[in-house]
């Protein structure tokens, strides 16, 4: 892809730039949050006490793997970007309907290769 194509794509993709650094703002912030969650450590007043705070943390834990993993895909989409990738799908390489990338701005597939993956894998 040349350099005026790949300017003029990543241009066309600014609206999805800033939300996808505005969710990443938000993300490292909910992580911050979570991660203070799990690192205090009162002292349970009773068994049931120990119980909900250790079912409490469990659930802080799930919830920061799984925005740490969306994280992770915010970042590469911003690379994706500034590579003048973002919009392509990995596997077909068709562009990826706006539409999609409305409803999931890390998508790095169409949908017709994402649901060939999810048939694939499962």
């Amino acid at each position: 892809m040349g350099l005026a194509t790949r300017a003029s794509k990543n241009g066309k993709y600014a609206q999805f730039e800033r939300l996808l650094r505005a969710r990443r703002e938000e993300l490292q912030e909910h992580l911050r949050e979570h991660r203070h969650d799990v690192l205090a450590d009162p002292v349970p007043d009773d068994s049931y006490s120990e119980a909900s705070r250790l079912q409490l943390e469990d659930l802080a834990i799930g919830t920061m793997m799984r925005e740490r993993q969306m994280l992770d895909e915010i970042e590469e989409a911003l690379g994706r970007i500034s590579e003048g990738l973002y919009g392509t799908c990995e596997d077909c390489g068709d562009d990826i309907p706006e539409r999609r990338l409305k409803a999931l701005p890390w998508a790095r597939l169409c949908v017709r290769c994402a649901d060939r993956q999810t048939v694939l894998s499962n």
